[in-house]
């Protein structure tokens, strides 16, 4: 079955349309005055509209711009009699191409094989209050030239308690106790914050099984808006977390620890919004390691010389960011790698598998 024509459309222009509706009320369940909310709640949104040879709307897709790296599907639907023929594909795939946009979707259990079939990164999410007891997950498709060129970090870090002073940077072995320790960090942050937490993930090195670390959980927390710190910085300091630094140019990117004194494992916790490039980067990063063991060696050597010589700099002790900086030219080359191993067959190719 070829794919039908795909356009971009007005949900003001489609909205008496009972086909136009119908697909709706596919994608949300919503009939009557419920319809009619839905409609107007995305009068202004993006819709693209797969029309068939009548002229006929058998597909659509309404999507928003959350901030300049991402983009929600708001709803998505394909009339039964186009199903399995990868219309649904096209149009998350055209709502990227023409949005130049990491893709955002929340969805249920139902659908979420055609997103990780589309190639969506799938996260666990907070139930949908209106749903209570159905798995909800917060789907992210990265838009390649994002993850494979960063945003610059352009220095401008606000230190909240101070900056940190030097310390040893210490590196030990992989250790059966991160992925426990991950396990009762996320559920402290989900216990705090409820459905504000839309994702946690486990990334950096303690990510790794058999990579040396610094004995630090690196956590990614997503949140609706970095920027709206009222509603999870006070949460997460009553939970034991110590705020310490915001870049509100580099992602939004706000930083918490947890240390000795917290009662929780000693961890970095990042906070990133939706669809944040610099998530799928660190997700990408974290997945070759666990398969390609040459890889993974290197990294580890370059950990401790690095950290070695870090040290020996300054004395004994040295600066985690003095650290960092020394191994990017590694990663840089690592990050390279990675996107050329997944040029062919990565989440920019479609992918077969079911459709909706």
């Amino acid at each position: 079955m070829s794919t039908p024509p795909i356009r971009p459309a007005a949900v003001r222009n489609l909205g008496d349309d009972p086909r136009f509706r119908a697909l709706l009320t596919l994608a949300s369940d919503a009939t009557g005055t419920a319809l009619d909310a839905l409609l107007e709640r995305v009068a202004d949104m993006g819709l693209l509209v797969a029309f068939d040879g009548h002229g006929a709307p058998v597909a659509l897709a309404v999507y928003q711009r959350l901030d300049r790296h991402a983009v929600e599907i708001e709803c998505l639907a394909v009339a039964p009699g186009q199903r399995h023929g990868g219309v649904a594909t096209a149009l998350v795939h055209r709502v990227r191409e023409m949005s130049a946009a990491m893709v955002v979707a929340r969805t249920d259990e139902d659908a979420i094989g055609f997103h990780r079939a589309a190639g969506f990164h799938i996260s666990d999410s907070p139930s949908d209050q209106r749903k209570p007891g159905r798995r909800r997950y917060l789907c992210v498709l990265p838009h390649a030239p994002l993850v494979r060129d960063p945003e610059p970090d352009d220095g401008s870090v606000e230190w909240i308690h101070g900056a940190p002073a030097p310390a040893p940077v210490l590196i030990v072995a992989p250790s059966p106790a991160w992925p426990r320790d991950f396990t009762a960090l996320a559920g402290a942050i989900r216990d705090t914050l409820g459905d504000r937490a839309l994702a946690i993930e486990h990334l950096g090195s303690t990510s790794v099984p058999g990579l040396p670390a610094k004995p630090i959980i690196d956590v990614v927390l997503t949140v609706e808006d970095p920027d709206r710190e009222e509603r999870y910085v006070p949460l997460l300091e009553a939970a034991g977390f110590v705020f310490r630094l915001r870049e509100t140019g580099w992602y939004r990117h706000r930083l918490l620890v947890a240390g000795p004194g917290s009662g929780l494992p000693a961890a970095n916790v990042h906070v990133f919004a939706p669809g944040c490039p610099e998530t799928a980067r660190m997700t990408a990063f974290r997945d070759w390691l666990r398969t390609h063991e040459a890889d993974r060696l290197a990294y580890a050597r370059i950990k401790r010389n690095t950290a070695a010589a870090t040290n020996e700099c300054g004395g004994g002790a040295g600066l985690v960011m003095d650290y960092n900086r020394a191994k990017e030219p590694f990663i840089r080359a690592l990050y390279a790698k990675i996107h050329q191993g997944l040029s062919g067959s990565g989440p920019d190719m479609p992918i077969p598998g079911p459709d909706m």
